[in-house]
């Protein structure tokens, strides 16, 4: 795998990272949290703790607690899985342990400090260098490969751009996936896409890691490389692991296992009694049976001489014909209701067909992405997305996009005006080759939102309607996409975005950092 340079297919001055020239030593974050993946504890205090935590949504039958007066810690190092059957709240009280949820009742410690407590700097840095999250879903950047995919969040933690290159290469290495590295999310399997996703959890060294069902919807082998990863990890002691799971082979790894219910951590986790099954006796012989029959039936009355019936009129010669008419009109009407059936189910059934092959095209064979932002004039940018067909042999056609951008302020989502190419109202061909589609747009003045310091959090989102004739005849589908971004304030100096991130004097402020859909 190459490891120069391989960085810079993110792209702009994505390949280097917040941390500029800093080694992976430097990991410590801002005042109050200690960001480094180990040590820096305050002795005696759990990892992880919570005290009677609980959270509740709001419905107009009443309050419904996801999460319930839960009270747990967890120790450095400690491996835990949390189990329980669907909908019991584990994946929201993983949630609450990450910080990625607010409580409505009790409190969140990690190291010893509430959540609640922590400026954004030092959520910043703990996420970045502390925890490591594994989802159900891979949740990879699909424009990225899977050694950039690995290799960004160390950028963001700080780490110089060749140890994050190294160390994304080592864990590729370690979950089996150095020869996928170039890879894009879009051609690796469920299972593969999982196990880059674990090895962008563990590149940063986390003390802590956060899994939910890790091994949910995958195969035998795949299922068993995530167990053994996990296994190894959780034997080095080094890292805090806290898991979500029904499998019990992931279970068997921890050191506990509790069992949830109904928001509520009840005992650790029982195997249920199995229901017993009640005994099968021989069948019964025939004697038996014989012996019951003369016991309930009466015997045969004797055969008495009968006088002979008198002679009737042979209704039958009138009847039978007619019955028998009946009957083969009666069967040529359901052959026919089959075939005309039949018929419409083929009908239905090729409808269908070509409905999920315009699908597969919208969804599988086009690939859509954000090529690159520039600058364009004093408050605006240009973000031009990017079409590719993966099967140039089968036609594409599509219309659009209709385009959207807003900014994050105050909590929600403020839209912006947009300007798009007069292409975008023609039908155009995607092939072999990158079909290239420009959005202007303009920031207003005033304060954003910042998830990261000096950058304003940006959602760009596209419609496209796809099809397999250039016409717009045939089965159409209709593809929505949203992509979000960390876009640099315009109104900031790259010295002042340093400073107020904490990052090196050397360090790259890229333009634009791509983040996964949220």
């Amino acid at each position: 795998m190459p490891v120069d340079g391989a960085g810079e297919s993110v792209r702009g001055d994505r390949g280097r990272g917040p941390g500029g020239d800093r080694g992976s030593g430097d990991r410590r974050g801002p005042r109050g949290v200690d960001a480094r993946p180990r040590g820096g504890l305050v002795t005696g205090l759990p990892l992880l703790e919570t005290r009677n935590v609980g959270l509740a949504y709001a419905t107009d039958r009443g309050p419904i607690r996801a999460v319930d007066a839960v009270t747990i810690q967890v120790a450095a190092g400690e491996c835990v899985a949390i189990c329980g059957r669907s909908g019991s709240g584990k994946s929201t009280l993983l949630a609450l342990l990450g910080g990625l949820a607010r409580p409505t009742s009790g409190t969140v410690l990690y190291a010893g400090r509430p959540w609640t407590q922590l400026s954004a700097a030092e959520i910043q840095a703990a996420r970045a260098g502390g925890i490591g999250l594994v989802w159900q879903e891979s949740v990879l950047l699909p424009g990225l490969t899977a050694l950039d995919n690995v290799v960004l969040p160390q950028l963001v933690a700080g780490h110089s751009r060749e140890a994050a290159c190294a160390r994304a290469e080592a864990w590729l290495t370690r979950v089996g996936m150095r020869e996928r590295w170039d890879a894009h999310p879009a051609e690796l399997s469920g299972g593969q896409q999982r196990r880059v996703a674990l090895a962008r959890a563990l590149a940063t060294e986390p003390r802590l890691i956060l899994a939910d069902e890790p091994t949910n919807d995958l195969d035998a082998h795949a299922e068993a490389e995530i167990v053994r990863i996990l296994a190894e990890i959780r034997k080095a002691g080094t890292t805090a692991i806290v898991i979500v799971t029904h499998d019990p082979a992931v279970a068997a790894i921890a050191d506990r296992r509790l069992w949830m219910e109904r928001g509520r951590i009840t005992d650790n986790a029982k195997e249920a009694a199995p229901r017993p099954v009640p005994p099968i006796g021989p069948p019964a012989s025939s004697s038996s049976v014989a012996v019951s029959l003369q016991a309930f039936e009466p015997a045969a009355p004797d055969l008495v001489p009968q006088a002979p019936a008198v002679a009737t009129a042979d209704w039958r010669r009138t009847v039978v014909p007619f019955a028998l008419g009946l009957g083969v009109a009666a069967a040529a009407i359901a052959g026919i209701d089959r075939l005309v059936a039949r018929r419409q189910e083929v009908v239905v059934e090729t409808i269908r067909e070509q409905r999920r092959l315009a699908e597969e095209m919208a969804l599988q064979d086009l690939r859509a992405d954000i090529d690159d932002i520039v600058p364009d004039g004093a408050d605006g940018f240009t973000a031009t997305l990017f079409l590719e067909n993966f099967r140039p042999e089968r036609p594409l056609h599509v219309l659009g996009p209709a385009t959207g951008v807003a900014v994050q302020r105050d909590g929600r989502w403020e839209s912006l005006p947009t300007a798009v190419s007069p292409a975008a109202r023609e039908i155009r061909r995607v092939g072999a080759d990158r079909l290239l589609m420009p959005i202007s747009f303009a920031l207003p003045a005033g304060p954003y939102d910042e998830l990261l310091r000096g950058y304003i959090h940006v959602r760009i989102s596209a419609s496209l309607v796809v099809g397999d004739r250039d016409d717009g005849t045939g089965d159409l589908f209709e593809r929505s996409d949203a992509y979000y971004i960390y876009l640099r304030d315009p109104r900031l100096t790259d010295d002042a975005i340093r400073t107020a991130n904490g990052w090196g004097a050397k360090a790259a402020v890229p333009l634009w950092i791509p983040m996964p859909a949220h």
